[in-house]
């Protein structure tokens, strides 16, 4: 954690009235897309309460024996220069078919012009190029993270 991400989670943990607890949910510093522009429009929709899901491909995890996330976890949200904006709490986690996604998730998603047919064509983009640099084979039943969160500092 850098130390304007750490300047932050310190400040979060002061406003609680466990923040041992706290510390214990910690789960990672984040961005939203693969760019500094990507990940600057992200930061500012979830600051705005515009983006409250997000969602990563399942088989990242596995190849990478990375945790998943969980319901509860708290995050810190950068923006794309690596800088601190917000806390989150991961509120829903569930495992879906790339398929599967509906109309609702893609809208809370926060991103393009908000619909589904948009995400599918973006993400299918996005999560087939992953899947491909995993060495598979991308399908509409490929499984993805999806999240729900709720900024909680500031």
């Amino acid at each position: 954690m850098n130390p304007k991400a750490e300047a932050l989670w310190h400040a979060y943990l002061q406003t609680l009235p466990d923040a041992a607890e706290a510390t214990q949910r910690f789960y990672e510093v984040f961005h939203i897309g693969n760019t500094p522009n990507s990940a600057d429009a992200g930061a500012d929709l979830i600051l705005r309460g515009i983006k409250t899901t997000t969602s990563s491909l399942l088989w990242e995890y596995d190849a990478t024996n990375k945790p998943r996330p969980y319901e509860g976890a708290l995050n810190i949200v950068e923006d794309g220069r690596g800088a601190p904006v917000c806390i989150v709490e991961t509120v829903m986690v569930e495992i879906r078919p790339f398929s599967e996604i509906d109309a609702q998730f893609a809208y809370d998603y926060g991103e393009w012009d908000r619909t589904l047919a948009t995400w599918y064509e973006v993400c299918w983009t996005y999560y087939s190029a992953e899947a491909r640099a995993l060495g598979r084979e991308p399908s509409p039943d490929m499984p993805l993270v999806c999240e729900r969160f709720r900024v909680v500092y500031p």
